[in-house]
């Protein structure tokens, strides 16, 4: 009956305000995207001189794959030097929900970030994610990025003219007691820029601490990836990644 499509509507209006958006993530490990490029250029060039049945990497059978990277890359005089090389892209990407509803400036923050459209900032620099690496991956704590600056922790610059900006409250009363919440890092009280971290584990000691903002919602698979690189908790090179991870790209969803 009529009641029936009132409740439809209201629900419909309700469900309007509370989209919370998802952002993309996609993180390049140990220069992988760089590795598959190689080899696709590899076949592409060498395919006639090696026979193989096609000059598309993606078109190999997995025996001419195999050929490729045991024994014809690494022993081609040109080719074997210019860096490894990798066949098949690993997956990528982290998809996270933010919550503009309990933390409206972090969630702005972050999403302007990477969508990169705010242009440069006083550090000279593009305010964008791209390009920005995963400093500081402790295995079983948190992976630290957002230095889009300086790039290793030392650095970065927020949105808001460049100054840093206050903890959203309810932001603050957000647990951080599970794999894959995203909370912004900071120095103390009001003082968030872009670094943030994804937890790898319930780190709950660091709620009321750190303004949380959003949580993974797509990835455990790219996340396991990344937490591979870290170092162990007790070691003294505090999170130091063993390889690269940065991330190649980044964006906003279109809302479904």
């Amino acid at each position: 009956g009529p009641s029936a499509e009132v409740e439809g509507e209201t629900r419909a209006v309700d469900m309007g305000e509370n989209k919370r958006p998802r952002v993309f993530l996609d993180i390049d490990i140990n220069g992988t995207r760089a590795a598959y490029q190689r080899a696709k250029e590899f076949v592409a060039a060498r395919n006639l001189a090696y026979n193989l049945t096609s000059n598309d990497l993606e078109e190999l059978g997995g025996s001419e794959k195999k050929r490729v990277k045991e024994s014809l890359y690494p022993n081609d005089f040109e080719w074997g030097s210019k860096g490894r090389i990798c066949l098949r892209m690993p997956p990528e990407r982290l998809v996270f929900e933010l919550f503009p509803d309990k933390s409206p400036l972090a969630c702005e923050n972050f999403l302007a970030l990477v969508r990169g459209d705010k242009g440069i900032g006083d550090c000279g620099r593009k305010l964008h994610y791209q390009n920005c690496p995963f400093h500081r991956i402790i295995k079983g704590f948190i992976c630290q990025g957002g230095d889009f600056v300086m790039g290793n922790g030392t650095g970065g610059e927020s949105i808001f003219n460049g100054k840093k900006f206050k903890d959203d409250k309810d932001g603050l009363k957000l647990k951080i007691d599970h794999r894959g919440v995203l909370a912004m890092c900071n120095t103390g009280k009001n003082t968030n820029s872009s670094q943030f971290f994804i937890a790898l584990a319930d780190v709950n000691r660091l709620t009321g601490k750190h303004v949380v903002f959003g949580e993974m919602v797509e990835g455990e698979e790219v996340l396991k990836l990344i937490e591979s690189c870290g170092t162990e908790k007790d070691d003294v090179e505090d999170g130091k990644p063993i390889c690269s991870v940065v991330i190649a790209d980044c964006g906003v969803l279109p809302s479904s």
